[in-house]
Parts: structure tokens; sequence; C-alpha cells
């Protein structure tokens, strides 16, 4: 692996940001918010898809240790489920009861399934199961949910990572309702992509912009989807939207932080979590077409992501950590290093590498 020592800083990121009485994945580091320990609290949601990184880098030399750290998440994700099947929104605090989360309870099923597959105990594809059926329950007849989420009476796109979680649990637990729930949401979100290849309402906010990140997440959950259901329009909306941003960053060698819904961008500051999820979904296409454009970008996109990335701690970064936004002050998750862009550098560089591998393969033929 050429990137080794950034991916090296960036494991190291990620075991660091591990709380020892809990086993989960600190949100993020920043001593501005955190002057005295640098590290916020644990944060069960990206704990929960955290997992399969580490599953991941575990087959690397030297990173065994990973398996059991992952492990030891996803069982402190289970202690955290609620009866019904819930699992919590936002930081972890053991002075209270999180409030129930339908975006987030699906990212932690997504770490209970790889536990699952990994270790083949019942445990985790039953609490994922059970995760699934919670969201099931609570879906309206169009597919959205009007409760348990972070803007009233607003429905995001990027809900389709609620729909991929769903339709993986539905389809090894052989669950045809949980699989109907999530295609219903995804062709409710399909139904609001526009002709420029935009998705309405992928942001935080209804009339407002979308990070990259967001952006991202809305895309990759069509392209999981895709990848489970054989679902052609799921792949052409993912396609298109990615294709374009791909054009755009060949042309002007950079992507804005955030697009209106005109396309229009705000390029003052990067979005570095949306341009390694961008990354990660370029390398997916590349590995469903074959198209080496989307290997090319992706390797000039890393490499711009990397040169970002701190490798020794200074006054305000701690080494290895991917920044929410640069510059630093930049919009998304501002004057912070969250555990999720590290976590999708290193899914960026795992995937790299492995493209690399497959396209030598192809050339010794």
């Amino acid at each position: 692996m050429e990137r080794i020592y950034n991916f090296e800083k960036a494991i190291q990121f990620l075991i660091n940001s591990i709380d020892e009485k809990t086993g989960g994945s600190r949100a993020f580091y920043s001593n501005l918010f955190y002057p005295f320990k640098g590290w916020s609290a644990p944060y069960p949601e990206t704990t929960g898809y955290i997992i399969p990184t580490l599953f991941e880098a575990s087959n690397t030399t030297g990173h065994k240790h990973l398996t059991q750290l992952a492990i030891n998440m996803a069982d402190w994700i289970v202690s955290l489920q609620t009866p019904d099947g819930a699992l919590p929104g936002g930081l972890y605090n053991p002075q209270k009861n999180n409030e129930k989360s339908i975006f987030n309870t699906a990212q932690m099923i997504i770490g209970l399934i790889a536990t699952y597959q990994k270790t083949n105990k019942s445990k985790y594809i039953d609490s994922a199961l059970k995760a699934a059926k919670w969201l099931t329950n609570n879906q309206e007849d169009d597919g959205t949910w009007l409760k348990f989420h972070y803007q009233k009476e607003f429905f995001p796109s990027y809900y389709t990572r609620v729909a991929w979680p769903m339709l993986q649990t539905g389809i090894i637990c052989n669950d045809h309702q949980i699989q109907t729930a999530a295609t219903k949401t995804l062709d409710f979100i399909n139904k609001k992509t526009q002709r420029n290849g935009l998705v309405k309402d992928c942001g935080f906010k209804p009339n407002s912009y979308s990070f990259l990140h967001t952006i991202a997440y809305t895309i990759r959950g069509f392209l999981e989807s895709y990848l489970l259901t054989k679902n052609e329009e799921y792949y052409n909306t993912a396609f298109n939207l990615a294709y374009k941003l791909l054009r755009k960053y060949e042309f002007r060698k950079k992507l804005g932080g955030a697009y209106y819904e005109n396309f229009k961008e705000i390029s003052w500051y990067r979005c570095l979590t949306g341009e390694a999820q961008m990354v990660i979904i370029w390398l997916k296409l590349f590995n469903i077409n074959n198209d080496v454009r989307f290997v090319n970008a992706s390797s000039k996109l890393l490499d711009d992501l990397c040169k970002t990335q701190p490798l020794k701690n200074t006054l305000f970064l701690k080494s290895g950590g991917l920044k929410g936004s640069h510059p630093y002050y930049g919009r998304y998750i501002s004057y912070r290093q969250p555990n999720w862009a590290t976590k999708f550098l290193i899914d960026a560089m795992l995937l790299e590498e492995t493209a690399y591998k497959e396209i030598e393969e192809k050339l010794k033929l």
C-alpha cells in the first residue's frame, strides 16, 4: 500500500478515539471544544459503521487486534438497544436516556451485520433484526418517517442510508416486510431526482444547501441498495450524480464543500468527509463498470485528501485524523476531526489498494 504511512496514522487516530469504559468510538477530537481532554463523548451512530472498517483493516499486516476492538464496539451497541429495538441518537450520556433515532439506528445496524458476518454469533443479527423491525413499524405508508429524526416535518433524502441496512437485514433474515419497507423509502426518494442529477432534500434542512457529505450519503445508499437488489433505477440515480461530480472535479480540480439544488456550489471550503466518501463511491462504481476514469479521479482526490491529513500532533490537530472541513473553520463540523471522516478515509485507501490490484491482474492477462 503506497499510502501506508497515512493509513497507519489514520488507524491510530481511530484506536485513540476508543473510550476505555464503553468500547465506543468518541465522535471527534477538538481541543477547542474540549480543552482538557480533546475527545468528545462516544458516539453510538458512527461507532456502528466504523465496525466494518476495523474488520477490513484487521486483514492488513499488524492489525489483527482490531477485530476484538470492533467486536467490543458491537457489544456496546447491543447493550444500548431498547426493548422495542430502537437505538439512540446523539452522543452517549450515561446520565440520561437519549431519544431514539431512525437514522442512527440504521447506521448501527451496519456494524451489527458486519459483526454477525465476522463471528457468526446470532446475538448480533438478532439485534439487527430487532432494530430493522422497529424501523419498519415506525415507517409511514409512503416510505417516510415523521418522528424520531432530526428535523420535524422534514424528510431528508440521505435516508437512502436507512434503507440500505434495512435491505441487508431483510435479505439475510429473509424478512420480506423489511425489504418492502426499505424499497418504499428508496422509491420515494428516487422520485425527488431532478433533471440536473441532484436529489432534492439531500441536506439537513429544507430549501437550503446540502453538504457534500450528505449528498454522498444519498448516493451511497442508492448504490449499495442497487448491489443488493439489482434495481437499475437505483444504479442510474447513483451513477448519474456521482459522474456529474466526477466531471466537476476533472474540470475544476476540486469539489464544492456544499451544493444548492440548482448545483450552485459553496466553494470557499472543502468538505473533506464528503470527499473521502466520493472516493469510495467512485471506486465502487469502477468495480461495477470497469471505467478507469473513476479510478483516476479517485486517486487524485485521495492525494488531495492525504495532503490535508496531519501526520503529527499540532496545537489544534490530532495526528492521523481527517478534519471535517478544510480550512479548519469551514462550515462542516468546524474546528473538529470527526471519527467518521477518518473512517471514510481508511475505507477509501483500502478500496484503492484493491482496485489497483485488480487492474494489475487484468494487465497480466
